[in-house]
């Protein structure tokens, strides 16, 4: 009998892995992509935006007017008011345009308003679509102005101060 010789060449050896390949099992899956964003809001009242109307060096019968700020952030779309409270020298807990006061710490006491508007026109109270602010989120900071006035600075000399709290409804 006579031997036979095998040749063995690149291509075959290609082809036989080309084979094992072809024959080599696979398996596939899916899976979800998901988030969740829900709307949020922050409020802040800047330190350097507290509202202070200066010092006078007498009393006067002519309102003082003077601004500060609140910064807000809320998700993208997200609508939201703005409320603030009667502060805590009021003469009744309901916000009211001639409620508000500030306070020497003794019996003095100073009326003032806060305003949505430059104008000094929109009373802001905390009834909601009543005497609020309303806004809608972008996603980023937006800065919220406060107008305060105070009516008459006719008061016995006393440094005078209130706190107010803002709240944001979203």
């Amino acid at each position: 009998m006579r031997a036979r010789s095998i040749l063995i060449t690149p291509l075959s050896i290609a082809l036989a892995a080309s084979a094992a390949l072809a024959s080599a099992a696979t398996q596939t899956t899916q899976f979800q992509v998901r988030i969740v964003i829900t709307e949020s809001c922050d409020i802040q009242a800047v330190a350097a935006s507290d509202i202070d109307f200066g010092t006078l060096t007498r009393s006067t019968g002519t309102p003082v007017d003077a601004q500060g700020t609140l910064e807000v952030n809320c998700s993208n779309g997200t609508p939201y008011t703005i409320g603030m409270n009667s502060g805590a020298n009021a003469t009744s807990t309901t916000a009211a345009a001639d409620n508000r006061r500030m306070s020497d710490g003794s019996n003095n006491f100073l009326a003032y308003g806060l305003y949505r508007d430059a104008g000094r026109q929109n009373f802001w109270g905390d009834v909601v679509g009543t005497d609020t602010l309303a806004g809608t989120g972008s996603a980023s900071t937006q800065t919220v102005p406060v107008y305060g006035r105070v009516p008459s600075t006719d008061a016995p000399a006393g440094s005078y101060s209130d706190t107010v709290i803002a709240t944001i409804t979203y």
